[in-house]
């Protein structure tokens, strides 16, 4: 089954943008087993496929955000929005069969749910730009928002309504509590202090991750949360990683103590909480350029670690061995701005392209991609795999649309 939708007006966009936008459009039957594109007001920067799944209605939560540069703070938000993927529906037989057109089709019994997504909670963000969102592996309900301002929001989804997008009422705090350094309450936030990455440790319920363009890293603890004062200046680590700007830090999803932590410099490095000062093992500088963007550990093998870069090369590593060669390495073409690990795939990942707007999946045992996702006008700024679904990916562009896609099984099983 297929839905598509009209993407965003094509102006300024560049010629030849277009005409792939127009040659991808046209063999869409051919490369999908599902599509369906969004168009907001504002780009997201950030989508999140949440962990649950509706299965009578075959609904799908993701977590999205809206990014207006500063231009208009009052539409700055976090979103929760649902979609049906339709798997639920069963209308395939013969009864179903049209022979003009040669395709089932459902009969006019059929119930078909909403095509576009529905914004289920619009929870607005407190201050800054809304960099990214992600929610508490343990508690997805508790959702951490990343600020342009220094700091990082944590909301309580349960507060804020379902389905009547109540607003937050103006003598109360729109967030929970507020992760923020101590220099930042004053409010004059240095542009060094801008929040570029963050994420929730899936062993230890709490610990969350974050790093700035600083190049800091550091480690929050919800558990000091108090009633009394909703701002947490406390950190469990605190360290300056990478003088250019510290881009990315990740878990490894096995262990409570590890992470990744990739910089403006081409660093790459092993850190573990319980050292004193973190780093254990570091990756050579020269099998990267341009500043290291993003970094995740394998699904199922966290001894092996991917890594992206300015230039569109990614290395996949032996964490056991970060001073020699890269196991492999492929191009994605342009500057990487997110990769993600299929949950489901072992030796599968999606790459997007912060110029070309492309989506590209790969098998990491093969230098070409098996798939490229062309429907994006513009940089792709996030990617999302679902867990209850092998190939079925969201992605993000400052085309301001949201994508939702699964490539045909007869691409990606035959490649």
């Amino acid at each position: 089954m297929e839905i598509i939708e009209q993407p965003a007006e094509a102006s300024g966009i560049a010629i030849d943008l277009q005409e792939r936008y127009g040659y991808w459009k046209k063999n869409t039957k051919l490369l999908y087993d599902y599509l369906n594109t969004n168009t907001s007001k504002w780009p997201s920067l950030t989508c999140q496929f949440f962990p649950d799944l509706d299965t009578t209605t075959d609904t799908h939560r993701i977590l999205l955000s809206s990014f207006t540069s500063s231009q208009l703070p009052e539409d700055e938000a976090i979103y929760i929005s649902t979609i049906s993927t339709s798997k639920h529906l069963n209308w395939a037989s013969l009864n179903n069969f049209d022979i003009d057109t040669m395709e089932f089709k459902p009969d006019n019994s059929i119930k078909f749910p909403s095509k576009h997504l529905t914004t289920d909670i619009r929870i607005p963000f407190p201050h800054g730009d809304c960099n990214s969102a992600a929610y508490c592996p343990q508690n997805p309900d508790v959702i951490a928002g990343a600020s342009s301002d220094g700091s990082i929001y944590i909301f309580n989804r349960t507060k804020h309504g379902s389905r009547k997008l109540r607003q937050v009422q103006t003598s109360q705090l729109p967030y929970e509590t507020r992760f923020v350094p101590k220099c930042n309450l004053d409010e004059n936030i240095p542009d060094t202090m801008e929040v570029l990455s963050m994420d929730w440790n899936v062993q230890r319920e709490g610990h969350l991750l974050s790093s700035y363009s600083n190049g800091d890293i550091k480690l929050w603890d919800m558990k000091r949360y108090t009633t009394k004062n909703p701002n947490i200046e406390q950190t469990a680590i605190d360290f300056n990683f990478d003088a250019l700007g510290t881009n990315c830090v990740s878990w490894m999803p096995s262990h409570e103590s590890l992470f990744a932590a990739a910089g403006e410099s081409n660093i790459l490095s092993l850190c573990d909480i319980r050292k004193k000062d973190c780093e254990i093992n570091k990756m050579d500088m020269k099998y990267h350029s341009d500043g290291i963007n993003t970094c995740k550990f394998n699904t199922f093998n966290s001894l092996l670690l991917a890594s992206a870069d300015g230039k569109g090369r990614v290395n996949i590593w032996d964490i056991r061995q970060l001073d020699k060669e890269p196991v492999s390495t492929f191009e994605h073409g342009s500057s990487i701005s997110a990769l993600e690990w299929n949950p489901n795939l072992e030796t599968i990942l999606a790459t997007a392209g912060q110029e070309d707007g492309l989506v590209k999946l790969w098998d990491s045992t093969n230098v070409e991609p098996i798939f490229v996702h062309g429907g994006h006008m513009l940089g792709v700024n996030d990617i999302s795999w679902n867990a209850h679904d092998p190939w079925l990916i969201c992605s993000v562009s400052n085309d301001n649309t949201t994508h939702i896609w699964r490539p045909a099984r007869s691409i990606v099983e035959d490649a």
